[in-house]
């Protein structure tokens, strides 16, 4: 019986300890993390450091916000195609797009649509810079008049 007494104050104990440490630990990543003040009551201030970003003069931009658009070229099996896109930009970043196509056949009306379908999620929101278009749900050359499109509204737009 006093085994088992001496058992149970034994976990207590270990209970109590790991208590106190987990504390410490929380306290000390409370300090130093920045994420909140405890104030150390020597008088000082909690006041964070204030943090300077940059102005907007202070960012250079490559390319001037505005709305965009342009042709793009490319070469079908079939038939030369042609594509048109509009982009918005804001900061170097493309915030919204609009594809058009002018297909000849219906095989290059199918691709263009399943490009239609997925171009987007891969162009908003990204740095215009950063787009790469290659296969768009499995279409491979729609990608390749978008990219042409691109590049003359990358001219347009340059600051």
């Amino acid at each position: 019986m006093e085994d088992q007494n001496n058992s149970k104050s034994f976990i207590k104990y270990i209970g109590g300890l790991l208590v106190v440490v987990l504390a410490l630990v929380g306290f000390y990543w409370l300090r130093n993390s920045g994420s909140a003040k405890i104030s150390d009551n020597t008088g000082g201030t909690d006041t964070p450091t204030p943090t300077v970003s940059p102005t907007p003069s202070a960012i250079i931009r490559k390319y001037k916000d505005g709305t965009y658009t342009a042709v793009g070229n490319y070469a079908e099996p079939a038939s030369r195609e042609e594509v048109t896109i509009e982009l918005v930009i804001e900061g170097d970043i493309i915030t919204s797009a609009k594809f058009m196509g002018k297909p000849a056949n219906p095989t290059t009306k199918m691709m263009q649509g399943k490009f239609m379908e997925g171009f987007m999620m891969m162009v908003v929101g990204k740095p215009i810079d950063e787009v790469n278009l290659t296969v768009v749900n499995g279409s491979s050359l729609t990608p390749k008049g978008f990219m042409d499109a691109l590049e003359k509204i990358k001219l347009q737009a340059k600051a």
